[in-house]
């Protein structure tokens, strides 16, 4: 941050950014405007943001938040070097002094029974007296509040204190019942606490509608623990029956190409006996059992009986057998494995009862399929000559899908415990706050009552001591001096009926009018009495820092013709010409001000000590990137052509010119921001333009501008200018001032405000051509585009 030990010279040349005030949003100067000299006089209508402007640079001058939210940036000349200063550097910013309606509230205040009061102009006399005996009154009181807001605030606390004893007894019941339950929170005086129960008594209490009915089943649901899961069910699948069926009929039913023995193929025991022994004397010439000797021919018809053909099918129904011997396993895994009635939820016990059972009957069934073919598979084995007919059918093949589903159910059960135990133990705390929610009522109410007595007593105390103590040091304002006051004031107004005069002890102001305590003042009296006050303010001799950058506001807002003309002049010599200030910045709404020192400033022009600048604050529409154009304010610098600076100084000349010098600018192609601009003249600029047309071409009319328009339109002919007119008459002439806000499409701006030009050279063609000519206004670019 930049800072001077010693400054003597100081002025602001240039604002280059506001990021947030008001109107001035992400705000930056577009070089528009001249770098701002000693004087400046701005003139922007109502609403074009000079009076935030001001506000906002006192609010620099105040260090307060709002300038530090603001952010602004500007450029200024300190010893004639440039710096960029922010809103923090109090070595600008204390030199600054604003005048504006903030100013006169809060040094003035005018509503008194007795006259205007302000910190240095005080009614005084009788006035006086009642101070003092106000003062007397206010101890008095103070004596008697003390005690009381000390008693009433320790009452409220011990009210307090109690209820917080209630809602933690409360709380501990809490615990007491759910500690076991799955919900943590429940579990200790240290996780549910008073604030818990606060928070349901404060919060919706429609909760309450879900409290338990049945605390004791609630809590003993809520503090129980879930059955086992059953996890035992075989889940594997068993061969399907038609299947094994249909296998082991295709090996009872397989034929074998050898050449039987006729004993052996009649004895298939013998068969069997003979087969087990062939490989015992395969190195053997003698048989082991009975001493023959074995031939070659002998071996031979063996061999034949005993074909590739049956080893091969025998070792087939060895492995189908092993595949039934596998599923009779299964199948008693299958039924063993179904749960008991004891180990799923008891009201589970009948479904159960039913899926076993039909699962044990698909067992059976299939271990007797199963049993069956394996007898008829080993006589096939003992005899692979033979065909036994199987003579039986494929039963159905078990499963657990019956049992399964009961078993779903119970898991699905045990898996949703753990939330209806902590439903329930929602619903128990539900019911132990709800018991108590009547008696916490009472303790509010009551605690409640207690602070609002204290806090009262306790404001009370507050103001009765900031009172005594403003009653006990009221002190003088030095500046202006009383005869001083006077004159100003009867300069300023042209009448001498204020007067004021200094109280016995030299510290106050008395205001009379005509010997009388002054009342009723006007408003225009006010800020007169208000801005002399200013002034004496920051004169040389009296502000206590280096020569001062001033700006006033609007002066001149509420006062009459005589009474302008009365500060203008008084401003000039104040301000203008003497040089004390550093810098001067006036801003005003009012022409005719605006006009007079337009033309000071031009007849001065070199004799102007340090220069000067004059611009107009208008309010523009500024494109936003996607979004809609966005109101900023703009500084335009006045004409430079002196020649058209005089024809610019009546009103009805300006707004004649800024309206016509709008429509001719336009263009077809023009974006909404620019139409908005257009727009924004309708009901300030152009209203007022026709108001001044009116009043002269229909006299009888000044001051009705809605029936002045209507006998105007009379002279259209024009079907489509009559369309545009009335539509402007619609939106801008309901009642007598403009109405700011009505809106028309902003797509016919430009024709809607030249058809206000034809309805003007409607009613007197040689008036508009004169104002054309004296203001150098094409007329034929004016009315060069179809309306």
């Amino acid at each position: 941050m930049l800072l001077w030990r010693t400054v003597t010279t100081a002025k602001i040349t240039r604002i280059r950014k506001v990021h947030d005030y008001r109107v001035f949003q992400r705000w930056s100067d577009d070089r528009r405007a001249d770098d701002f000299a000693r004087v400046n006089l701005l003139y922007g209508t109502n609403g074009s943001g000079k009076s935030t402007l001001a506000s906002l640079l006192r609010s620099c001058a105040a260090s307060n938040a709002e300038a530090a939210r603001a952010q602004i940036e500007v450029v200024a000349s300190i010893d004639g070097t440039e710096h960029v200063v922010t809103h923090d550097n109090t070595a600008l910013w204390n030199r600054v002094r604003v005048f504006n309606a903030e100013y006169v509230d809060e040094n003035l205040r005018f509503n008194d029974r007795q006259g205007p009061r302000s910190d240095s102009l005080l009614t005084l006399g009788k006035a006086n007296v009642e101070a003092e005996l106000e003062l007397q009154a206010a101890e008095r009181r103070r004596v008697e509040v003390e005690p009381q807001a000390t008693d009433a605030r320790a009452a409220a606390r011990t009210a307090e204190t109690n209820m917080g004893r209630r809602m933690t007894e409360v709380a501990g019941q809490v615990v007491e019942d759910l500690r076991m339950s799955p919900v943590a929170t429940y579990r200790a005086t240290n996780t549910y606490t008073r604030r818990n129960v606060r928070d349901l008594l404060v919060g919706d209490r429609s909760l309450f509608d879900s409290a338990s009915v049945d605390i004791a089943a609630d809590r003993a649901l809520a503090t129980s623990s879930a059955p086992r899961s059953y996890t035992r069910l075989f889940r594997g699948e068993l061969p399907r029956a038609d299947e094994i069926l249909r296998n082991s009929v295709a090996l009872l039913e397989a034929d074998v190409i050898s050449r039987p023995l006729a004993r052996l193929a009649d004895h298939p025991a013998e068969a069997q006996w003979v087969q087990r022994g062939l490989p015992l004397h395969e190195h053997e010439s003698r048989c082991l059992f009975c001493g023959n000797e074995i031939s070659t021919q002998r071996r031979e018809e063996l061999a034949a009986h005993f074909d590739r053909s049956v080893t091969d099918l025998q070792a087939r129904i060895d492995a189908q057998l092993d595949v039934l011997k596998q599923c009779e396993h299964a199948a008693a895994r299958l039924a063993e494995s179904v749960p008991g009635d004891g180990d799923l939820y008891a009201d589970l016990a009948g479904a159960l009862r039913t899926a076993r059972s039909e699962v044990q009957s698909q067992v059976d069934n299939y271990q007797q399929l199963l049993s069956e073919l394996g007898m008829r598979l080993e006589a096939k084995r003992s005899n692979p000559f033979s065909k036994p007919e199987p003579n039986v059918a494929a039963p159905e093949t078990p499963t657990a899908d019956s049992v399964a589903e009961v078993i779903a159910l119970h898991e699905a059960r045990r898996s949703a415990h753990e939330t209806e135990a902590s439903s329930a133990a929602r619903r128990v705390e539900l019911a132990r706050v709800k018991a108590f929610a009547d008696e916490y009522d009472r303790l509010v109410t009551s605690a409640r009552d207690l602070s609002q007595t204290a806090t009262s007593l306790e404001d009370e105390l507050r103001e009765l001591n900031q009172r005594i103590i403003a009653l006990s040091s009221v002190d003088a304002d030095p500046v202006p001096q009383a005869t001083e006051l006077t004159e100003s004031v009867a300069r300023l107004l042209g009448r001498t009926e204020l007067a004021f005069a200094p109280s016995d002890d030299g510290k106050h102001y008395k205001i009379e009018r005509s010997g009388l305590p002054a009342t009723n003042l006007s408003e225009g009296e006010r800020t007169a009495i208000a801005l002399l006050h200013f002034l004496a303010s920051i004169r040389e001799g009296v502000f206590t820092v280096d020569a001062p950058i001033v700006v006033i506001d609007d002066p001149v807002s509420s006062m009459d013709e005589g009474i302008l003309f009365g500060i203008s002049s008084f401003l000039w010599s104040s301000l203008v010409e003497n040089a004390y200030a550093n810098q001067v910045f006036l801003f005003t709404h009012n022409f005719e001000l605006f006009r007079q020192w337009v033309v000071q400033l031009e007849a001065a022009r070199r004799h102007v000590n340090g220069g000067y600048t004059v611009h107009e604050i208008r309010m523009r529409h500024r494109r936003g990137g996607s979004n809609a154009p966005r109101r900023s304010p703009e500084f335009d610098p006045w004409t430079p052509d002196r020649q058209q600076s005089s024809r610019l100084r009546s009103l009805y000349h300006f707004l004649f010119a800024r309206v016509a010098a709008a429509v001719i600018d336009s263009k077809p192609d023009l974006g909404l921001a620019e139409r908005m601009d257009l727009l924004a003249l309708a009901p300030n600029a152009a209203r007022k333009m026709l108001e001044a047309f009116l009043s002269f071409r229909f006299p009888q009319y000044i001051g009705q501008f809605h029936l002045g328009m209507k006998e105007a339109i009379k002279e259209v002919d024009d079907p489509a200018l009559r369309t545009h007119v009335e539509r402007y008459l619609h939106a801008y002439s309901h009642n007598e001032e403009g109405n700011v806000s009505a809106m028309i499409d902003p797509s016919e701006a430009t024709a809607v405000l030249r058809s206000l030009f034809l309805l003007i050279r409607a009613n007197d063609p040689g008036h508009l051509s004169a104002m054309c000519m004296a203001l150098g206004i094409n007329e034929t670019e004016l009315f060069a585009l179809e309306y």
